[in-house]
């Protein structure tokens, strides 16, 4: 049996071996949670390791940090744990040392090889009581609540200093140890240390936990909206809330009745990184209520077509608070079947009875998920997107959404500093090849189109070859050319360059139709942002 030393030792091997492998690419904010959890774990600082800290000194959010609105650190350390786990079933499968994240914490945990097999045994017994394993990896000693946190919050396991005491025997051997006489007894204190500290926890975590009621299931990154203001929606859907890519959390199917329920399998989405939001639905006559403070507020609905009907096949009439008729063909606004479409409805004020009515009239109607939030009179909300898998909040405090409404083209992420950059995460990564994005937007308006971009490869700066003329491309939007051989070195160097477009109108559908067309090498494009005007 090891040491406690020497598994120490080993944890922290395999965490510098697991960070210098590429796992996780390039510069990213998967490396960064795990650097941070990870060396406050090793220092004993386990107070530290919290949402606000980890957002702060490791992600780079402003000391303003609000985890309400900003769910960065909830989806990374989602994210991460995924990662992890798929690592450790494939490649990492035989390390001595497995590293995982537990649900619902961001405390580090290390599984060593060497106690899998004691483990395994003792967590038949656990298996009968709790019915599940941790995060599909094999199940380890005191598998319970209070066992996750006191294993998770000590470094330094007791039973291993208890070892350690243990071969202090008589004798030749006892003699020869008794140098380390004072390293265990260091060891021991720091134990007895971390049982005060995981007891607190452990009380802590009862006490949340009888605040949120155990019939609820712990879902990461799911962030809480207060008096109703904002609500998420999918029609049809009866398991769990659904947390998309930026980690919002989409109730079931609660606020509407008529029509039937309905899902579908095995089928491609485009236009989104969310398909599960458009893979069940409700279809027939239907009516909704859904209840909100007095206000002014922004409708989305959303739909794919998934049956294989053509244009102008199906009739989706609907009306809010018993307003007139809206008609919509799904396939022509989105281009085609299985392609994801939004309309997005300004102005919608509650109804004297405190709720928003939406009412389907047609029998062949439907709609997949409904999204409604608070908004601003007369005009839609801003639509700000970034490039990569994570939501950013600037330093003006404005909410960026992972990439989407996308079709076509590829992520890469910069391996560059950008801490001199300012908001630089909104150029850490970037879309290119031969893609275009389709906005939702409401109609009978105009709009500010801004485009993000920075030279992520071409330039001596970047490391690779080339310079100006080396990437050169078109974007035209709704028809109308906006940029012309645009060279993105040539105009800015290695640095950012954002590109602004005015008085832009939608299409018919409510859509800005953004173009990226090729002429020597790729399109690159890192952020996008819409303003209404």
């Amino acid at each position: 049996m090891q040491s406690a030393i020497s598994k120490l030792e080993a944890e922290r091997a395999e965490v510098d071996g697991i960070l210098s492998s590429g796992v996780f690419g390039r510069t990213n904010n998967l490396v960064r949670l795990l650097t941070f959890v990870c060396d406050k774990y090793f220092e004993g600082r386990l107070d530290e390791i919290k949402e606000y800290s980890i957002a702060v000194h490791a992600l780079g959010r402003p000391e303003s940090f609000d985890p309400q609105v900003d769910t960065i650190v909830r989806v990374t350390a989602h994210t991460l744990r995924k990662r992890l786990e798929d690592f450790y079933k494939t490649t990492g499968a035989e390390h001595p040392v497995h590293i995982c994240l537990p649900p619902g914490h961001y405390v580090p945990k290390f599984i060593h090889a060497c106690d899998l097999e004691t483990a395994r045994g003792e967590s038949a017994l656990d298996e009968k009581h709790n019915g599940q394993f941790l995060e599909g990896l094999p199940p380890h000693e005191n598998s319970g609540p209070e066992g996750r946190l006191a294993d998770s919050a000590r470094p330094l396991q007791e039973s291993n200093a208890a070892q350690l005491g243990e071969q202090q025997d008589g004798g030749e051997a006892g003699t020869k140890l008794r140098p380390r006489v004072g390293l265990v007894v260091r060891a021991a204190i720091f134990a007895l240390s971390m049982v005060v500290l995981i007891v607190f926890a452990w009380k802590e975590w009862n006490r949340n936990r009888g605040h949120q009621g155990t019939s609820q299931p712990m879902v990461a990154g799911a962030p809480m909206y207060s008096s109703g203001k904002i609500l998420r929606v999918m029609l049809g859907h009866t398991s769990t809330p659904y947390i998309d890519r930026a980690g919002f959390a989409w109730e079931n199917d609660h606020f509407c009745t008529g029509g039937s329920p309905f899902s579908v399998t095995g089928r491609a989405i485009l236009g989104t990184d969310d398909p599960q939001l458009f893979l069940s639905g409700r279809r027939g006559v239907i009516h909704c209520n859904f209840p909100v403070p007095p206000g002014i507020y922004e409708v989305h609905l959303l739909f794919a077509e998934t049956s294989g009907l053509q244009e102008a096949s199906r009739n989706v009439a609907f009306s809010l608070n018993g307003g007139p008729l809206t008609n919509l063909d799904v396939v022509d606004d989105a281009g085609g079947d299985d392609i994801a479409t939004t309309k997005v409805i300004t102005d919608v004020a509650s109804a004297s009875d405190s709720m928003i009515h939406l009412d389907f009239t047609a029998s062949e109607a439907f709609v997949n998920a409904i999204e409604i939030l608070p908004g601003t009179p007369h005009r839609m909300l801003p639509v700000r997107i970034v490039a990569g898998h994570s939501p950013y909040r600037d330093s003006n405090g404005n909410t960026w959404m992972p990439d989407r409404h996308f079709f076509g083209g590829r992520l890469s992420s910069f391996g560059g500093d950008l801490s001199k950059v300012t908001d630089g995460r909104l150029y850490e990564w970037h879309r290119f090849g031969h893609f275009q994005y389709v906005m939702p937007v409401a109609t009978g308006a105009k709009y500010t189109l801004k485009l993000y971009f920075m030279e992520h490869w071409f330039g001596v700066q970047n490391g690779g070859i080339g310079g100006i003329g080396s990437r050169v491309f078109d974007v035209s939007c709704n028809g109308s050319m906006l940029l012309k051989g645009f060279d993105i070195f040539r105009e800015a160097g290695s640095q950012p360059l954002v590109k602004s477009f005015q008085h832009i109108e939608p299409t018919p559908q409510g859509k800005l139709e953004i173009y990226f067309t090729p002429g020597v090498n790729y399109p690159s494009i890192s952020a996008i942002e819409v303003i209404p005007e």
